[in-house]
């Protein structure tokens, strides 16, 4: 029976042949057909590493006992879609699954991706039943915290429910490391997180800074055409040098932003300087008059 807002709504044995009946059902539904292309990819990635991670690590996911059956329901809601996949497991499995989650749920983006390639260049135990990869891997596509609750079945059995939350608002993040003479840039809509940070002195400055420009201009399509962003965009400069080559750079970026406050939306700039550098602020002051909106002016704190 279809329902409106729900994907896939599903309790019994997992197999492969399930699977591939589950997959066949989601592209039918008519939420999946209405996603935009890279949330669809997503949601039907972290769909597929949900029921492979029943099928290969629950060695009670084919069980004909109703209270052993699995589960998969994934609910579209405003803002995001809500995926919920429950399997048995051994109550002696318990803390290394807590232990895998909180440890994935502490991470960053950067640490987890280290994690997933470090995990994908070793070999995995063959008695390693849950090689902790799924996890990460769900972690790294949906871009929040990973939940889960445990309930008693027996004394040796329990089920195991894990909630991901994919957020329908797929703005591609921009991040590139610092270097010596470079900045590290943080675009990442998802975590509302905008940032430029370090020392700014590239060979090539507008190379260095093309991507960001670009990105700017794909970020103000959609902050025209869409209210999905509801939050205020706060946009952090944090710079400790920045030659006059990047100084021009700077005030264009600044300069988008002034255009995309100018026409309503929430754009805010907080500039950050060492106490006492008189000339950091005074250039954030300089940048701030020629854009003609007012920046806020915060004191870094280097300790």
């Amino acid at each position: 029976m279809y329902v409106s807002g729900e994907f896939l709504n599903y309790r019994g044995p997992i197999n492969f042949e399930v699977i591939d009946s589950l997959l066949g059902k989601l592209k039918k539904t008519r939420e999946f057909k209405d996603l935009n292309i890279v949330t669809g990819k997503r949601l039907y990635a972290l769909i597929v590493e949900c029921l492979e991670n029943i099928c290969k690590h629950s060695e009670l996911s084919l069980s004909e006992n109703p209270e052993l059956y699995s589960s998969l329901n994934v609910i579209n809601s405003d803002r995001a879609i809500i995926i919920k996949a429950g399997n048995p497991v051994t109550t002696s499995g318990k803390n290394e699954i807590i232990n895998r989650l909180d440890h994935i749920n502490l991470c960053d983006d950067h640490t987890l991706q280290a994690m997933y390639e470090e995990k994908l260049k070793s070999d995995i135990p063959s008695n390693d039943r849950c090689a902790g990869l799924g996890f990460i891997y769900m972690a790294l596509k949906s871009g929040n915290m990973l939940k889960y609750k445990f309930t008693n079945l027996s004394e040796d059995n329990l089920f195991f429910e894990i909630e991901i939350t994919l957020n329908k608002y797929i703005m591609r993040k921009l991040i590139i490391d610092p270097k010596s003479n470079s900045p590290k840039v943080i675009l990442d809509p998802e975590r509302n997180l905008y940032m430029i940070a370090g020392e700014s002195r590239p060979p090539d400055v507008r190379e260095f800074y093309a991507p960001v420009l670009a990105w700017l201009e794909e970020f103000s399509h959609r902050l025209s055409t869409s209210d999905e962003i509801v939050e205020p965009v706060v946009f952090n400069f944090s710079l400790d040098y920045f030659n006059s080559s990047s100084g021009k750079l700077i005030l264009d970026i600044c300069k988008h932003l002034g255009s995309l406050r100018s026409t309503g939306k929430k754009i805010n700039v907080n500039w950050h300087f060492e106490k006492d550098d008189f000339d950091m602020l005074e250039a954030g002051k300089e940048i701030s008059k020629i854009v003609k909106f007012p920046f806020e002016y915060v004191v870094a704190d280097k300790n």
